[in-house]
């Protein structure tokens, strides 16, 4: 369809700009105290004018427009006058100028349809303020004259960094699958947005191989061949000009920076060749700073190439610089059922880090499009049917809950697709880790695990440790409020100087120091109060942003942790939803798991740490009853427990071993048998000796690799003659990575021998040679005792594994059928993961999706190295303290000592895992219960039947939307 627009007297004929202006791309700058602007660059490096007017920017608000209300004739009239304008300014002003006025008066009356959707939430926030409370009884109904309005309801946010084209339109397809279940609550399409934020924009999958297999993955293609296509998007306003404009400045600011300059200045040679590559960038600007002196000889004079250089070089710091807080937006859409449910691709300019991502989100999407819920996701996470709306229907269901999250399974595979590099690995390590157990179903194992037990047995007590930013909701009302934060001391000068006010106001004296006090009194409650959201994204909203010590720096790798500390204290529960199913994807090598719980394990460490520092001061200011805090103190006990267990792994295990040894040698007789060989006991004394020294020796060969290996070190390695730096790369981490591989694959089958043995022992002490009776009839056989424990403590813990093998077979069948790779891969978990982590204590990148750099400005120490060696020597001594005192106690001849103490331990260990057993089935009763969670949940759903409506009102909204923005024939 092609229509006729009119500039002047000019008639040109041009594709439909209906999409075009609905759906405009926009560069969007996000404001320090929340929101956005639209920034308007008019000369982006156009040569052809004056180098000063280079990279010039305006800042615009954003605007709301009512699609409903403003009729085609008005639009109509509005652009035709709009033109005349242009037109008759067209005449007296330069082309610069002319240009300049023209987008200013025709691209700025909208912002497509982002303005649509603001004015929505506009009109909300109006309708909130002007509501009274209401204490109806019919909640349900309030909650349906809510999704009644075309405000938006839920806004997801999809992370990106380097993933390609598939995996997001993955995670697209996952929110879509919830369409249906929204529309019969009441919620249309356009009610539900999503966010995907590309997390640096030179990232972006954009590789073609030799033979272009990869090419369907790239983003920019896809934006070329659909998004541009369709939107009628050209020239300057694509992704193609952007991404490549941007990565030229970069690469221009890296080469023509000051000491590369000096460089230059020494190696004429050199100088000339870059110049000849970058001759058609350079040429203009010396033509230019010539001016009419120009003259084509002065093209290879060193000094004249020299200043183009450093003009370039500021040129490029100008342009990066700019864009240090702007994105390049994409505005598109996904047609369900001739409804709209709009789509931002939001690539960032500058490289930031996820929680920079989750800013943008928070502070800038969220500030303008006020939704009720929120929803966080990774690229490459897959929603089951209606995991979504499961999520969100919760949170509708109880108002008392402020963050959910979902059941995560790592997506399923034909085949073993694990990545291994053959040249990393070992050939014991090889045929193990390629052909017998997966690091992949290790990981399944592992997860179905952790939330069959440990999440439910978290969302039994209202408190979830850490909602996973893969998937997982939040209310939005939970960040917006604002956090009051006292504390004793306060309280007490609060009241003090309520107290004097009041007494010298009766007495009528000192009134100008009642005032004073007054206000002092209103300064000190004001500054106890900020929002979560200001806290939780402090590190990032903040550009010069000093860590104070290199734990706080940890802490910030699980921010999450320190977040749902916030939300609870802001008296809102954490619940787990079990039947809201989300697929992810695993790590595919164990080096990639290495650094992912290298990140996961520091961080937790450290956030929990703050948690137990805090807590009590933050609790204090949560309503909450004294019931519901009782357990949320018992939650971060356990915790506590857990971590400590987690600081003195390496020391359980080695007695552990050591145990098992000593149970193997004791099997061939002891001392008090009469043909008791002496020789044989000295032996297995050697044997027990050379096995546990190998062990041990593994264990500290992990700690010296984890040392010596430095990530950014790495990354700073300069290549030579015969290598380039990336071959010398790969040499050593080829080196670090096999030496990972031999030592995991050693202690997996000591680990696999250990446990098998564990259990051939309970089976003959339990089934075989004791019977019920003894149990209690024979108290001096501790192993009695310690096989009583066990059998109770898997006892309980096997009850929700036995309650979601009813609700949900397919998980239980896969701890089965995983449980081989899992307890191979376990000594990893305890030894390498774990040894790694604190000994990178100092290492704050990302670590995985190639994020091995720390690029921020904010994390560095002069103290780093100290801190980290001194944090290390105290973790090993301490574990070779307490190790070496078990191994003692169990050498020594005083039976009742070391069997006291390790039925002691025991007991403890017993009772929290009966804790966490009985809570964990206690929610899975309270969630699948009648009158539980879900029917709850199911009863809100079916009580409502809204897709007619919904339907009807989507598609109004479609073509209102469509109509509004529809440019009409100018005569």
């Amino acid at each position: 369809m092609y229509i006729s627009t009119q500039i002047g007297r000019c008639i040109v004929e041009e594709p439909d700009l209906k999409n075009r202006m609905l759906y405009k791309t926009l560069e969007l700058e996000l404001q320090y105290d929340g929101g956005l602007k639209v920034v308007k660059n008019t000369f982006q490096n156009d040569q052809q004018y004056n180098l000063k007017t280079f990279d010039l920017r305006k800042r615009f608000n954003l605007i709301p427009m009512n699609i409903f209300q403003q009729s085609n004739q008005q639009i109509q009239k509005a652009e035709r006058r709009q033109n005349q304008e242009a037109s008759r300014n067209f005449r007296s002003m330069n082309f610069t100028q002319k240009i300049k006025e023209y987008e200013e008066i025709y691209d700025h009356t909208h912002n497509g349809l982002l303005s649509a959707l603001i004015y929505e939430s506009k009109q909300k926030e109006i309708a909130q303020s002007q509501q009274q409370p209401q204490n109806s009884e019919d909640q349900n109904q309030i909650m349906f004259q809510d999704n009644s309005v075309n405000a938006m309801k839920l806004l997801v946010c999809i992370t990106m960094f380097r993933e390609p084209l598939t995996q997001l339109q993955k995670s697209i397809d996952g929110v879509v699958q919830s369409l249906d279940a929204f529309m019969k609550y009441g919620i249309a399409p356009h009610q539900i947005g999503v966010c995907v934020f590309f997390d640096g924009i030179e990232n972006i999958h954009n590789v073609i191989d030799e033979n272009g297999a990869a090419y369907h993955e790239n983003i920019i293609p896809y934006f070329k061949s659909h998004l541009d296509e369709e939107y009628g998007i050209k020239d300057k306003k694509t992704l193609d000009y952007q991404y490549w404009e941007y990565k030229k400045h970069k690469k221009f600011f890296n080469d023509y920076n000051p000491e590369n300059i000096i460089n230059l200045r020494k190696n004429k040679e050199l100088l000339l060749k870059k110049y000849k590559k970058y001759r058609d960038s350079l040429l203009p600007i010396m033509k230019v700073q010539k001016g009419l002196q120009w003259l084509p000889q002065d093209e290879w004079v060193e000094t004249n190439i020299i200043q183009a250089m450093i003009r370039q070089y500021e040129l490029s710091k100008q342009y990066i610089q700019d864009r240090e807080n702007t994105a390049w937006v994409y505005q598109g859409r996904h047609v369900h059922k001739e409804c709209t449910m709009p789509i931002f691709y939001v690539f960032k300019f500058k490289n930031g880090s996820k929680l920079s991502s989750h800013l943008w989100f928070f502070k800038g999407f969220c500030e303008e499009l006020k939704p009720d819920y929120c929803l966080l996701m990774d690229c490459g996470a897959v929603p089951a049917k209606n995991s979504i709306f499961r999520l969100i229907c919760t949170m509708e269901a109880d108002p008392k809950i402020g963050g959910v999250c979902g059941n995560m399974r790592i997506e399923e595979e034909i085949g073993n697709n694990d990545i291994q590099n053959d040249q990393q690995m070992d050939i014991l390590s090889k045929i193990l880790n390629k052909h017998f157990f997966s690091i992949k179903k290790c990981q399944q194992c592992e997860y179905d695990i952790g939330h069959t037990l440990d999440k439910n047995y978290e969302s039994a007590l209202n408190y979830i440790h850490v909602l996973p930013g893969a998937f997982s909701a939040y209310r939005y009302k939970a960040f917006t409020q604002h956090y009051v934060r006292r504390s004793k001391q306060r309280d007490q000068i609060r009241n003090f100087m309520q107290d004097f006010k009041r007494n010298t106001s009766d007495n009528q004296q000192e009134p100008n120091n009642d005032i004073e006090k007054d206000q002092s009194c209103q300064n000190l409650n004001t500054q106890t109060k900020y929002n979560i959201l200001n806290f939780y994204l402090r590190q990032v909203m903040e550009s010069n942003y000093q860590y104070s010590s290199i734990t706080e720096a940890n802490m910030f790798l699980a921010e999450d942790r320190v977040l749902c500390l916030l939300l609870f204290c802001q008296d809102f529960y954490l619940k787990y939803i079990p039947d809201a199913i989300v697929y992810v994807d695993a790590c595919q090598s164990l080096i990639d798991l290495l650094f992912q719980r290298r990140r996961w394990i520091n961080g937790s460490w450290f956030a929990l740490n703050y948690v137990q520092e805090t807590y009590h001061e933050k609790l204090e200011d949560s309503s909450h009853t004294w019931e519901a805090k009782q357990l949320f103190k018992f939650s971060i006990i356990c915790a506590g427990l857990n971590q400590l267990q987690q600081y003195f792994f390496q020391s359980f295990q080695i007695v552990w071993l050591y145990m098992i040894l000593q149970a193997v040698v004791d099997s061939n007789g002891t001392m008090k048998d009469q043909n008791y060989n002496h020789l044989q006991e000295s032996t297995d004394n050697i044997i027990v000796s050379v096995i546990l020294g190998i062990y041990i020796f593994l264990v500290l060969m992990l700690v010296y690799l984890s040392l010596t290996f430095d990530q950014q070190i790495l990354n700073n390695l300069s290549g030579s003659r015969d290598e380039s730096k990336k071959q010398i790369q790969e040499k050593v981490k080829n080196y670090y990575y096999s030496r990972y591989y031999f030592v995991s694959t050693i202690l997996g089958l000591m680990s696999l021998a250990t446990v098998a043995y564990t259990i051939y022992l309970l089976i003959q002490q339990i089934i075989l040679e004791l019977t019920f009776v003894e149990f209690i009839e024979v108290p001096n056989v501790p192993q009695s005792y310690y096989s009583l424990l066990i059998v109770i403590n898997f006892g309980i813990l096997g009850l929700p594994f036995l309650f979601t093998l009813v609700t949900q077979p397919s998980i239980i069948l896969s701890v089965v059928v995983n449980a081989i790779h899992y307890f191979y891969y376990q000594p990893t978990y305890t030894h390498l993961f774990i040894t790694y982590a604190f000994c990178r204590i100092d290492d704050l990148s990302w670590g995985t999706k190639g994020l091995t750099e720390d690029n921020s400005q904010n994390k560095v120490f002069t103290d780093k190295i100290y801190k980290k060696y001194l944090f290390v020597i105290k973790w090993i001594l301490l574990n070779c303290i307490l190790s070496g005192i078990l191994i003692l106690l169990l050498k020594m001849d005083i039976s009742i000592l070391p069997s006291f103490l390790i039925l002691f331990v025991s007991v403890i260990l017993t009772v929290i895992s009966i804790l966490k057993g009985f809570l964990a089935i206690v929610h899975l009763i309270q969630f699948y219960m009648p009158s539980g969670t879900k029917d709850k949940r199911e009863k809100l759903i079916n009580n409502i039947d809204q897709r007619k409506d919904t339907l009807e009102r989507g598609k109004t909204y479609n073509i209102n939307l469509q109509n509004f923005f529809k440019p009409q024939n100018v005569k």
